[in-house]
């Protein structure tokens, strides 16, 4: 177990010596996806504004909300939950996907869950540049508050890492796995309060108690609004990290050799 430790521990710190290189990976991977469109991923966010803007539409009015309350809360629920969900679905292959490369040359295999990561905050960015629109359209400008999504961003990041690094151990050695996230991730969405407001249902709701997304999305969305995170959004999102990050350590300590044959 010991050298199991060691050896995971050595992955765990030489990924973050080979940032450049999972960055450049990542940026491979957007380049060879939009080789031939003109303007790359920002095809992304057009569709995503088409979304926003159709959803904010209809949804105020079913509501029965203010389009200056509901659109912004809409725009950067449905940002950082598309990051999100796109971790989620792509971690349970995101071994399988690269079985070629693991099984030609000995790599770090938290490279490719940091390459996945890093691909999807550059998009995520793009994003970014739609929502500052709706926000500053809307006359929400940054203040103080808005620099907390900084650190909300990083534990949510952190978080990411481990759910992505676990879900691909086991979607390694379980096939099945990748559909029961796909299931799990349109669920998560209805009952995450993205295109709703966590006031609609009660702060107190076990919907928004037991939902980890509505902690993630409280660290991100309310500083882009200009509004002070949950003191208990912090504590938890961090428990859930510190726990996290435990369990996935264990796990890749005593399976990251058997990965290779599995895939």
């Amino acid at each position: 177990m010991k050298n199991r430790s060691l050896l995971a521990l050595n992955d765990f710190i030489d990924v973050f010596k080979s940032f450049q290189l999972c960055f450049f990976l990542a940026w491979f991977d957007i380049r060879i996806r939009y080789r031939r469109s003109k303007i790359g991923p920002f095809w992304i966010t057009i569709s995503m504004a088409i979304f926003i803007v159709a959803l904010g539409v209809v949804y105020s009015k079913l509501f029965k909300m203010d389009a200056a309350e509901y659109m912004p809360n809409l725009a950067a629920g449905y940002l950082f939950w598309t990051m999100i969900a796109t971790a989620l679905g792509e971690s349970p292959v995101i071994f399988i996907e690269n079985a070629a490369y693991l099984k030609d040359m000995k790599i770090n295999l938290l490279v490719l869950v940091i390459r996945t990561l890093t691909r999807n905050m550059i998009i995520f960015l793009h994003n970014a540049v739609f929502i500052a629109g709706v926000c500053l359209y809307y006359g929400i400008w940054p203040q103080w508050q808005t620099a907390l999504v900084i650190p909300g961003l990083f534990l949510v990041f952190v978080n990411l890492f481990w759910i992505t690094l676990v879900f691909g151990i086991l979607g390694a050695r379980y096939r099945d796995l990748a559909p029961i996230i796909q299931s799990m991730v349109q669920v998560l969405f209805f009952i995450s309060p993205i295109t709703w407001l966590p006031k609609l249902v009660g702060v107190d709701s076990w919907v928004i108690k037991l939902n980890p997304i509505a902690y993630f999305l409280d660290l991100t969305r309310s500083p882009i609004l200009n509004q002070t995170p949950e003191l208990s959004s912090w504590l938890i999102t961090l428990g859930i990290s510190i726990l996290g990050l435990a369990i996935a350590f264990i796990l890749y300590a005593y399976k990251r050799e058997r990965i290779v044959f599995w895939i």
